[in-house]
């Protein structure tokens, strides 16, 4: 997994430091609904490499462990009856190609994204954990609405597969390991709200 990142790390900046690039244009950007979602640091940056074409790269990072009630005791019962911590932590890094039928930056658009995350969730729907590396891809539509010369509003939303490395927890805390193993995945990836500044 750690060969992933690197590799998506070297794609990045090769796009980048690329001399022929469509306008020499670039954008940066940030997901509201990510940050929305217990505090995820998420940014994105992006070349158009032509008229219909852009390259996004970005990361989601999230190290925040919650606890609700009396912190004294979040670790008293150990079935999970009475559990009191949750989080949704991950790292994860991802490249994008979109396809922009009218031209880059904006209308609609599509993507399709390769993508390395790892994650630790659990306490916030059921009171079991799970942590684990994903690797796969992704597809996804939206929209652009341009608010400004150099500011715009993204719209959209994105789902995707691939595998992951996974332990399943009975709770939150315990450390009781109820599954683990490797296994296909279909998952929502991301809902978009988007700002966007254009260079």
């Amino acid at each position: 997994m750690r060969s992933a990142f690197a590799l998506i790390i070297f794609i990045s900046v090769s796009l980048f430091l690329s001399g022929d690039l469509y306008a020499q244009r670039f954008s940066i950007s940030t997901n509201l609904v990510e940050w929305a979602n217990l505090g995820t640091t998420n940014a994105e940056a992006s070349v158009a490499i032509a008229q219909h074409f852009s390259v996004h790269t970005g990361f989601r990072y999230n190290n925040w462990t919650f606890h609700k009630g009396n912190p004294e005791n979040r670790f008293t019962d150990l079935d999970g009856d009475a559990e009191q911590q949750f989080e949704n932590r991950k790292q994860a890094y991802a490249i994008d190609v979109r396809y922009w039928p009218w031209y880059v930056y904006s209308g609609w658009w599509g993507y399709l994204r390769t993508q390395y995350m790892e994650y630790n969730r659990g306490g916030l729907i059921r009171h079991s954990a799970e942590e684990g590396d994903a690797f796969g891809a992704g597809i996804g539509i939206g929209y652009t609405k341009m608010l400004h010369r150099n500011w715009n509003i993204e719209f959209g939303v994105g789902m995707w597969s691939g595998y992951k490395k996974y332990t399943e927890y009975r709770c939150t805390n315990c450390g009781s390991i109820v599954d683990q193993g490797q296994k296909f995945f279909i998952l929502p990836d991301d809902v978009f709200i988007s700002l966007t500044y254009i260079f």
